[in-house]
């Protein structure tokens, strides 16, 4: 379990980086639960427990989301730049639409938005609700959550995009993936020689 003060110099890293979630933050330092009703579309099956000793940020998205397609190519650079220092970077796909429970479409639009890293399909949202979503988060269901070798939730990026680039509208995109980067950066440790 982490220390109310490892909590507080989470959030002014942060808050330094010009971005702190809306949502989620009592997840911080709670263990993380493990998946539950998850049918493995590509690059699984998984298991949280399966993972430990990695570091693990965990992607909800949704088929026909903007947000979630503009923040793929982010996502599989991560698991790109990290992957080899321990990220697991895993992609769970909750459908929001009575076309979007099949499977197959869901494969082929993770594909299509360059998503190669490990993709779940959560058809009854059982581990989307286990992550406190309609408890913790309101707002979105495009959440990620950074989740460390010992299983503690280390970051909450409460939903929406995050990016790289773009216009000054994006400010906000750009403050959270530098968050996300720090966070990442703080959960792997130093780069290994």
């Amino acid at each position: 379990m982490i220390h109310t003060k490892e909590v507080r110099a989470l959030l002014l890293i942060l808050a330094l980086a010009g971005w702190q979630p809306k949502e989620g933050q009592k997840l911080i330092g709670t263990r993380a639960p493990e998946w539950r009703g998850l049918e493995w579309i590509s690059g699984g099956p998984l298991t949280l427990a399966g993972l430990r000793g990695k570091v693990v940020l965990i992607r909800f998205w949704a088929m026909g989301c903007s947000l979630c397609a503009t923040t793929a190519p982010e996502l599989q650079e991560l698991s790109d730049k990290y992957g080899e220092r321990g990220l697991v970077v895993i992609g769970i796909h909750h459908p929001k639409s009575s076309d979007a429970h099949d499977r197959k479409k869901a494969a082929q639009v993770a594909r299509e938005l360059g998503m190669r890293f490990p993709i779940a399909h959560d058809d009854d949202w059982k581990t989307l609700r286990a992550y406190g979503f309609g408890t913790h988060f309101q707002s979105s269901s495009s959440i990620s959550i950074l989740i460390d070798r010992e299983g503690v939730i280390r970051f909450v990026h409460d939903g929406g995009e995050f990016h790289r680039g773009g216009d000054a509208d994006h400010r906000e995109c750009n403050a959270a993936y530098e968050a996300v980067v720090q966070a990442i950066e703080k959960a792997l440790g130093r780069p290994s020689k």
